[in-house]
C-alpha cells in the first residue's frame, strides 16, 4: 500500500467519527435560539477572531483562480471547503479541504505541463481567548495540522503544522480592522520531485467597511516570509465585498493582485457561506 493511500486510510478514520458527531450535534439544536451575527473566515485571508455559536455548523465553499508569469502558471481550486462547528462559547472545530486543484503552466523553454486532483485537507480549532475590551482587541488562536488525502500530484505527502493569532478591533459602527500573526510549515516538490519543508511567518491586515444594509467591503494586506534560502517574501493586496441574502446565508467576491515578485500576478475567487440552523 502506497504511503498517500495509507495516510487516506488514516484520515478517512478520523474524519468519519467527527463528522458523524457533528451531524448528531446539530439534530439536538433545540428550534428556538437567539440571533447571531453571520461572522465568516472568507473570502479574504484574515480569519476572523470569531467563534460559530455553539450548536450551529457554518459551511464556507470557495472558487480561487489565479495567474502568474514566467513561466505561465493558471491554477484553480474549487470548491475550497471550511466546515466550522461551535462546541462551546469560546470554541469551535474546524475542518477544512483545498478542493480540486487545476494546474496549467506554459514555459517557452519547457513543454506545456497540466496537473489535476484533489487537495489536501486540514483539521483544526478556533479558541477565542479574550473578548474586546476598549483599546485591547478580541483575540483567538488558531492551530490547525494538514492531512494529505491529495492525490499524488497535488499532496504534500505530509502532516504540516501552523497556527494564527487572530485580532479584532470595532473602530466604529461602519468600520473594523482585523489582522493575523501566524507560522506554518508547509510542504511542496521540488524539481526533483522531493518533498521540501519550509517554514514561514504569515501575516494579514484587513480593513472592513460596512457600505449598506447587508453589503460590506474590505481591502487587505497579507503575506508570508520563508525563513530559509529558497523563495523571496511573498505580499499580495485584495479587496472584494459580501453580501449577505439570509441572515444564515451570504454570498462574496474578491480581486487582488501580487505586491513582489515571488507571489501571483493576480487573483480573483467568489464564494458562499451558509450556517445552520437559521
Amino acid at each position: 500500500m502506497s504511503e498517500n493511500k495509507r495516510n487516506t486510510k488514516l484520515v478517512t478514520g478520523i474524519i468519519s467519527p467527527v463528522c458523524c458527531s457533528l451531524a448528531l450535534m446539530c439534530s439536538l439544536v433545540q428550534a428556538q435560539q437567539t440571533k447571531y451575527e453571520l461572522v465568516t473566515d472568507r473570502p479574504d485571508q484574515t480569519e476572523s477572531s470569531s467563534t460559530v455559536p455553539p450548536g450551529y455548523v457554518q459551511f464556507e465553499f470557495g472558487w480561487t483562480h489565479t495567474e502568474d508569469g514566467d513561466p505561465d502558471i493558471e491554477r484553480d481550486a474549487i470548491p475550497e471547503t471550511l466546515v466550522r462547528a461551535g462546541l462551546s462559547k469560546d470554541l469551535e472545530f474546524r475542518l477544512g479541504f483545498d478542493g480540486w486543484q487545476c494546474e496549467d503552466i506554459d514555459s517557452s523553454t519547457t513543454s506545456e505541463h497540466h496537473l489535476d486532483g484533489r487537495g489536501d485537507a486540514s483539521v483544526g480549532i478556533k479558541w477565542k481567548i479574550m473578548s474586546e475590551d476598549y483599546c485591547f482587541p478580541e483575540v483567538a488562536l488558531i492551530p490547525s495540522l494538514s492531512l494529505p488525502i491529495g492525490a499524488d500530484d497535488v499532496t504534500s505527502d505530509r502532516f504540516d503544522p501552523s497556527y494564527r493569532l487572530a485580532f479584532s478591533h470595532t473602530i466604529s459602527n461602519r468600520f473594523s480592522l482585523g489582522y493575523n500573526l501566524g507560522q506554518a510549515l508547509t510542504t511542496e516538490e521540488d524539481e526533483l520531485g522531493d518533498h521540501d519543508t519550509r517554514h514561514s511567518f504569515l501575516y494579514t491586515l484587513v480593513l472592513g467597511a460596512e457600505l449598506m444594509d447587508r453589503l460590506d467591503s474590505f481591502v487587505e494586506l497579507f503575506g508570508d516570509m520563508p525563513t530559509g534560502s529558497e523563495g523571496g517574501p511573498k505580499h499580495s493586496f485584495d479587496l472584494g465585498l459580501t453580501y449577505l441574502l439570509q441572515d444564515n446565508l451570504q454570498i462574496d467576491m474578491l480581486f487582488g493582485f501580487g505586491l513582489s515578485d515571488s507571489a501571483d500576478d493576480w487573483f480573483f475567487g467568489t464564494g458562499v457561506v451558509y450556517r445552520f440552523p437559521n
